[in-house]
Parts: structure tokens; C-alpha cells; sequence
């Protein structure tokens, strides 16, 4: 470094400007490709944030029409049941009362009964129903409808009995002024409603109302390209939520000319169908304000740059009249403290991108650890098969063996802190004992008025789900019975629990959950507090609904109860009468476990003694395909195996092992979870019919609600937590021979 200085030293003015010149372009270059990161950053950032806007606006617009079709499905069936049995004039004058009280968004009221048709100056033969419908229920439907050449209406048609029917006829461009006129989305942006098959109800077009989104503008302008649009659309129709770019055209401007678009949507449910509701947007809106403005910081940042780079030239050529040692000691010590600069630059940069890699690789850490836990562990139990329990070498192996379990503990701590890991992990757990803790904590927030008591008949009775969600139902339930009790004394609060068949369950559980499961659960919360009404009831798991006042609850509370059962496959009901109580049922399906046998097994193919080992191998006969992409466990599981005489061939990925099974016959497949991102279950799943004896584990990392489902549903007989062994395997091929369902924590 000391030569170069001189070197540099000795250099005329002349050079320097060259290796100014130098610098300057790399610096020049360096700006560019920062800049341009920068740019795509910051644009991908805004940009983003503007798509979760629009689709925030597409949801609460949403929530807005179901709550509109609701309310209007709610108003004729309670209208029809009020008026049915009274006379034909009476029925007339109260409908006509209806309409003008809930208009000009009701156009009209048509009434078909026994005593003939009525509706405002007008047959009904003028009102032309489209061939799509949306279905509420089976008694209720949403129709496209026209009244004449006009398109913008929509028919609700509520039709108790054959022959007798009430419609309201909704004007929908009326609807779409009060409600979507008003809601300015960038400048030429709209909000779109359509069917489920397609049909647009409301359009800020008057030539688009009841017209098919694809269909309807290929007859209107039979020359555009609608691939882009039709893409998109499908997706809606599918009931998706999302937001997409796409290519499309300004229908409501003349000649429809094209442009590139931004749609949210997200679907709108009206009972058993839903509508699609879509924000529409030009790109343009959001990219040029965002071009403008990051190119004029950009252009005040040049200014600056150019600036202080002149500055510097200026300075370099002052420096050049001094002396030459001088020029040095500035030159060195410019060059120090850039350098300086660079490196506590490039340690923050690299210490943010630890933090980065630590926080979204959790899963890979622990996933790694375990394929180098499970040969430590695998070979520490081999040298304690051969060595002498008395020998310094058999303690050293157990000392190996006590430390790799510990570090597996630290492993599934450190797996803890995924909150996917933590909402989707379900284990098989003992429904009494879960429901026990529950009550105590109930117990703990019960004021002294309030006497809780239980009846539990579980004992032996699994279920399959997640503690802490389970406690947190229970709780929940609690709490709201503990305020619809108050102060009064006297207060009750039971709980108690059985287990019922799959027949005996009453008739308002759905029928889809009684035919999957054999077995259920059954959970009683009464309390002897105020009761609710039966339009309370109605709306006690609606999101935001709440009785209390003064701002004491947040509605939230039970929404997210009925949440939590249907993640677990269950069903919540309740029963309630003002002033008399209420009482919750909680259905969750229960599974099989023998404990105590599991436990036996597991004692016995884990103990050390290698003769008890090698006397459990012998003769068995059984041959295992094992399939993972660490060579090492496979090793490891190979010479394992070997050493009981179980027979196991190894592969790598899954379509070696769809080639083993095609050619040879195994009693067993071992799979790791995940192989170059296909699932183990998707595996299992298609070669069920290549072999349909072959009992199918899984080698998982963290049992996910995917993996018990699998396993529920008799994709696959069973899972192994890793790090795995040979006596972990063959204890849950044993299981699963024995027709039990399996868990291995």
C-alpha cells in the first residue's frame, strides 16, 4: 500500500483527472443500479399498498351487500309469514306500504296468491327474468331481471309455497348511485357486481346491465381480445379473493378503448350462492403517480449528487497545488475514512439480513437439525447395543444419546416460534383432561355469586386439535355466561361433557358432519343468566354483534369460538329463552387411541438391551421402502434395520419410489414430509391404488392440521416425528398393522 501512495504520488495532474474520471463513472454506475433497485422497491412497495386498499374497499362492500340481500331475504320471508293469512286486499295494501317505505330502491312489490296477481300498473309478462339465478335458499332466489328494454333491475323471488310466490323487483342503478356513485376510485375507476355465472347486475354503463361479462361484450364489440379479461373472471366465478392486472378496455367511454386494469374482488355470500364484487382501476392511476413522484426525488437527488461531485473536483484540484506529502496524508486519509464508511455499511447491512434469514427460515433450521440429530442419535444407540452397560464407553454413547434428545427439545422450541407452526399444529390430545384445565380457568374469573360445577364422562376419549385454541372456546363461553349472569345471586354455571354416536346427535347438527366421523364429543355450558331473544340468537356469531353496552365487548368473542370448532371439524349450537339461560353445545369428532398399549410399545422397542432388539427383529419378514433426500439418515435407517433383520431399501425422491413399488413388494413406506417441495401426502395419495396393503408413514418435522387430516382420513396410517429411529418406525408400522391410528410425538 505504502508503494502505491508514492506511486500515486509521483503521478501528474494530468493522471489524476484520468483516475478521477475513473471513479466517477463507477460511482456513476454504482448510483444506477442502486437507483434502479430502489426504484422497483419502492414502486413494488406503493404499489402493494394500493392493492391492499382496494381490496380492503372490495370487502367492506361486500359485507355491505350481503347485509342488503339479508336484510331484504329477512323482510319477505317475516312479511309473507305476517300477511299469508290475511285477506287479499289487506295482503295488497301491506306490500304496497313496503314498497313505498323502502323506496325508489324497491321499484316494485309483485304478489302472486290464490286470489291472483298484483304489481304497480304493469303485467308481469313485461319483466324479463335472465337465465341465471343466484339461490339464497331453496325457497329464495336473486334474478337478473329487464322491464322493457331496460336491464337494470334485480328480482328477489321468494316462493313459499308452489304457486304462490312475493317478489321484490330492485332497482339496481338506483342501488348503484346511493351506495357506489359516491366511492371515487383513482379518475376513470368503478365498482362492478356480478352473478356467479357471470351476468353483470350493476355497472357504471347503462349498456351493461344484464349482460354476460365475457358473452355480452363479444356480441357489443365482436373485435376485441377479452383473454385477459376472461382469465380474470374466471377466477372470480371460482369464488376467489384476490387482485390482478389485467387487459382489458373503458366500456363506458366511446369505441372502448383499451387499457391495462387493476381489479380486487372478493365474493360476496348470499346463503348457498354469492355475487362477485370487483374495484376496478387504470393501472396509470397508481403507476404514473408513483413515476412522477420517485423520478423528482430522484432528479432533486442528481442535482445534489452532481453538486457535491463538482465540489469535490474542485477540491481534488485545489489539493493538487499543495505539496505532495500533503496530497498524500489527504488522499490516505479520505481513502481511511471511506473505507471506514463501507465497513460499518456493509455490518449493518449484514446483520439485517441475518435477522431476515433467522426469521423466515425458521422452519429450514429446524428441518436441518433434525437430519443431523437423527444418525447422532441413531449411532449413539448402537454403541450402547454393543458396548457393556458397565464400560466408560457405554456412558460416553448415553451421555451422546441424553444430549441430542435436549438439543431435539430446543429444536421444537425453536419450530414454536412459526406462528403457522403454532395455529395449524393439532395433536391427538385426551379430551378430559383438556376439558379440566378449561373449567379451572373458568373457575378462576368466577365472582363468588357464581357456583360452577361439571359432569365429565371422557374417560379414554381422544380428540384431535390444539390445546391452547380448545381452552380458548371454553374460556370464551365462560366469560360471556359469567355476564348474562351479573351480580344476582344464586348464579350457575354447569359443564358437562359425553360422548355420542354419530346417530344420536340432534338434528341441527349439519348433515355433512355427522357422515364423517363415527364418534363425537359432546360439550354442555349452561347458565341460568338473562337468556337471549331469538333474534339475538340469530346473530350471536356474527362478527361484531354484541348485547353489552358502554363499549364493554367487542362482538368478537364468540365469532371467533365458532372459528376455532369449525378448524377442529366440529359444530356449535346453542339453545337460550330470555330470562331462563343458555346452553351451549359443542360437538367435536373424537379419535382412537389406546394409551396405555401405545406406551407398552413404546417402552419396548425403545429400552437398549441388544439381545431383547435382535430377538424383535428376527423372523419377521417385513421389508420397508424408506424415502428421504439426506443420505445420512438413510444410512443410518438402512443399518438399523439390517441389525433387526428387517429387510429396507432406500431412495431419494419420490419417483424412485413409485419405480420400487412398481417392480417389488414392501409391507411398509417411511416418507419425509416435504422432497423438493411435493408433499409426502400427495404421494401417498396417488399410489394408493399401485398398492393398496402398503401401510404409509409420513417423516415429519411438525404435524401440521394437513398431516392429521391425512392421517383421519385414511390417506396415510400414520406420522413420525423427526428425528426419526427404526424403533419409532417399526412401532407405528406395528400400530397400523393393528388397524389403530398412530401418533408419534
Amino acid at each position: 500500500m505504502e508503494n502505491k501512495v508514492k506511486q500515486l504520488g509521483k503521478m501528474d495532474a494530468d493522471q489524476k483527472l484520468v483516475l478521477v474520471a475513473g471513479l466517477v463513472s463507477i460511482l456513476s454506475i454504482a448510483f444506477i443500479f442502486m437507483g434502479t433497485r430502489i426504484w422497483e422497491e419502492y414502486k413494488k412497495g406503493v404499489i402493494g399498498n394500493q392493492k391492499s386498499q382496494m381490496l380492503l374497499t372490495a370487502e367492506c362492500l361486500a359485507d355491505n351487500l350481503e347485509g342488503v340481500v339479508g336484510e331484504y331475504t329477512r323482510d319477505l320471508h317475516s312479511l309473507w309469514a305476517y300477511s299469508k293469512d290475511k285477506s287479499w286486499e289487506e295482503q295488497i295494501r301491506l306490500w304496497n306500504s313496503y314498497r313505498e317505505g323502502h323506496g325508489p330502491v324497491i321499484h316494485d312489490v309483485i304478489l302472486q296468491g290464490k286470489e291472483g296477481e298484483w304489481g304497480r300498473g304493469y303485467p308481469q309478462e313485461k319483466i324479463k327474468l335472465a337465465d341465471s339465478d343466484s339461490v339464497i335458499d331453496d325457497k329464495t332466489k336473486l334474478i337478473p331481471a329487464s322491464i322493457g328494454e331496460d336491464g337494470g333491475y334485480v328480482v328477489l323471488r321468494y316462493e313459499p309455497v308452489p304457486g304462490e310466490s312475493v317478489s321484490l323487483v330492485l332497482d339496481s342503478q338506483i342501488y348503484y348511485e346511493q351506495v357506489f356513485s359516491g366511492i371515487q376510485v383513482g379518475t376513470n375507476g368503478y365498482v362492478v357486481i356480478k352473478d356467479k355465472s357471470g351476468t353483470i347486475l350493476m355497472h357504471p354503463g347503462q349498456n351493461q346491465y344484464g349482460i354476460d361479462v365475457i358473452e355480452g361484450r363479444h356480441e357489443m364489440y365482436p373485435n376485441k381480445d377479452l383473454t385477459s379479461l376472461k382469465a380474470m373472471i374466471d377466477h372470480q366465478l371460482e369464488g376467489r379473493t384476490g387482485v390482478e392486472e389485467y387487459n382489458s378496455y373503458w366500456w363506458t367511454k366511446e369505441g372502448a378503448p383499451a387499457v391495462r386494469k387493476l381489479s380486487a374482488y372478493t365474493p360476496a355470500n348470499i346463503g348457498e350462492d354469492f355475487l362477485v364484487v370487483s374495484v376496478v382501476i387504470d393501472y396509470d392511476d397508481i403507476y404514473i403517480p408513483v413515476e412522477t413522484g420517485f423520478f423528482r426525488i430522484i432528479l432533486v437527488f442528481i442535482c445534489a449528487f452532481i453538486t457535491a461531485l463538482s465540489m469535490a473536483v474542485y477540491m481534488f484540484r485545489l489539493f493538487l497545488q499543495k505539496k505532495e506529502d500533503k496530497e498524500q496524508i489527504a488522499y490516505l486519509t479520505e481513502l481511511n475514512r471511506i473505507l471506514e464508511e463501507m465497513h460499518q455499511s456493509e455490518e449493518t447491512i449484514a446483520h439485517q439480513q441475518r435477522l431476515q434469514i433467522m426469521g423466515t427460515m425458521t422452519g429450514g433450521i429446524a428441518h436441518e437439525f433434525n437430519n443431523l440429530l437423527t444418525p447422532i442419535m441413531g449411532y449413539a444407540d448402537f454403541l450402547m447395543m454393543e458396548l457393556p452397560e458397565d464400560s466408560d464407553g457405554f456412558d460416553s454413547a448415553r451421555e451422546i444419546y441424553g444430549a441430542a434428545e435436549k438439543a431435539k427439545e430446543i429444536i421444537q422450541q425453536i419450530s414454536s416460534l412459526s406462528r403457522k407452526n403454532i395455529e395449524t399444529a393439532f395433536k391427538t390430545l385426551d379430551a378430559s383432561r383438556v376439558l379440566r384445565r378449561a373449567v379451572k380457568m373458568v373457575q378462576s374469573v368466577c365472582p363468588a355469586n357464581i357456583r360452577l360445577t361439571g359432569e365429565m364422562k371422557l374417560d379414554g376419549v381422544f380428540i384431535m386439535g390444539n390445546e391452547t385454541q380448545l381452552n380458548q372456546v371454553i374460556l370464551n363461553i365462560g366469560v360471556n355466561a359469567i355476564h348474562a349472569i351479573g351480580r344476582e345471586e344464586g348464579g350457575q354455571i354447569r359443564v358437562s361433557a359425553r360422548v355420542l354416536r354419530r346417530e344420536e346427535l340432534e338434528p341441527e347438527v349439519p348433515l355433512g358432519k355427522k357422515e364423517s366421523w363415527s364418534r363425537f364429543v359432546q360439550i354442555n355450558i349452561e347458565d341460568n343468566g338473562c337468556g337471549m331473544s331469538p333474534d339475538v340468537l340469530k346473530q350471536m356469531f356474527d362478527p361484531f354483534f354484541t348485547t353489552k353496552k358502554g363499549g364493554k365487548g367487542t362482538g368478537l368473542g364468540l365469532a371467533l369460538t365458532e372459528q376455532i370448532v369449525t378448524s377442529h371439524r366440529g359444530f356449535v349450537c346453542a339453545d337460550s329463552q330470555a330470562g331462563k339461560g343458555t346452553v351451549f353445545h359443542l360437538y367435536f369428532p373424537a379419535v382412537k387411541k389406546d394409551e396405555q398399549e401405545t406406551a407398552a410399545n413404546a417402552a419396548l422397542y425403545h429400552q437398549n438391551d441388544p439381545e431383547n432388539r435382535k430377538k424383535k427383529g428376527e423372523n419377521t419378514g417385513m421389508s420397508i421402502l424408506l424415502v428421504d433426500d439426506n443420505p445420512k439418515v438413510l444410512r443410518l435407517l438402512e443399518k438399523s434395520f439390517a441389525r433387526l433383520g428387517v429387510t429396507a431399501d432406500a431412495v431419494m425422491s419420490f419417483e424412485e419410489a413409485r419405480e420400487k413399488l412398481k417392480n417389488g413388494h414392501y409391507d411398509a413406506l417411511a416418507a419425509e414430509q416435504f422432497i423438493k417441495g411435493t408433499s409426502a401426502v400427495n404421494f401417498c395419495m396417488s399410489i394408493q391404488a399401485l398398492s393398496p396393503g402398503l401401510i404409509l408413514l409420513v417423516m415429519a418435522d411438525q404435524v401440521d392440521q394437513e398431516l392429521a387430516e391425512a392421517r383421519q382420513r385414511g390417506i396415510i396410517h400414520g406420522y413420525v416425528s423427526k428425528p426419526v429411529s427404526d424403533a419409532a418406525i417399526l412401532r407405528a408400522v406395528t400400530e397400523a398393522a393393528k388397524g389403530r391410528i398412530i401418533t408419534e410425538s
